[in-house]
């Protein structure tokens, strides 16, 4: 026999599980906003909680230190980008045709940045005197992008899309570096170009350095 029906109007408890996993996701928004406005070396665990409308002492008890809530919120950035704007932007598309578009998406978006967004810039720009945990995070973050870039290039050449003579790796490392240098452009000023008109210069010089020419 199942348990009884939940009645009418109610909606059934959560599990701590839930509980828990809806508690991080508010310290972890509430973070990424306070970063996103002051970096982080102003902002505490007490004013992350206030924010988040959660217990003074919760952001300890789930992440335990400042590096461990800036380690989490690097790797929920990581997972969440992937799964609710590039996986979706490519599917059903791969090579060349899934890196135009994975770049497409990822220009697309600085036009009305996020707070994560604009957190992870300023992460990145701390990182280098910041705690070597939270260094290797973001180590693991890009590698994770330069895998990407790297496969979808891989896939190219045996498709024939891009030349044979192109090496993934070397590719996948300048393409993030352009990727890194716009996006810290527009964070930092959103009046530095024309996002369409960059948009369609940047789609067609990838293009061009990468595609195999067509027969004349």
């Amino acid at each position: 026999m199942t348990g009884a029906p939940t009645p009418r109007g109610r909606r059934a408890a959560r599990t701590q599980a839930q509980r828990r996993a809806s508690s991080e996701r508010r310290l972890l928004r509430a973070t990424a906003r306070l970063i996103a406005q002051r970096g982080t070396s102003s902002v505490g665990f007490g004013e992350i909680a206030k924010a988040a409308g959660c217990s003074h002492g919760l952001p300890s008890y789930l992440f335990g230190t400042k590096a461990g809530l800036l380690q989490a919120l690097v790797n929920d950035i990581t997972h969440r980008y992937r799964a609710e704007v590039i996986d979706p932007a490519v599917e059903g598309t791969t090579g060349l045709d899934a890196l135009l578009i994975a770049l497409r998406a990822f220009l697309d978006g600085l036009d009305r940045p996020v707070p994560e967004l604009r957190a992870v810039y300023v992460l990145l720009g701390e990182a280098l005197g910041s705690d070597a945990e939270l260094q290797a995070t973001l180590n693991d973050y890009h590698a994770t992008l330069r895998s990407s870039l790297e496969r979808w290039i891989a896939e190219g050449i045996e498709h024939g899309q891009i030349r044979a003579s192109v090496r993934p790796d070397a590719q996948a490392v300048l393409i993030l570096g352009m990727m890194r240098g716009i996006g810290y452009q527009f964070i930092a000023d959103p009046f530095v170009y024309d996002l369409d008109a960059l948009t369609v210069e940047l789609i067609d010089s990838v293009r061009r350095s990468l595609a195999v020419e067509s027969p004349s």
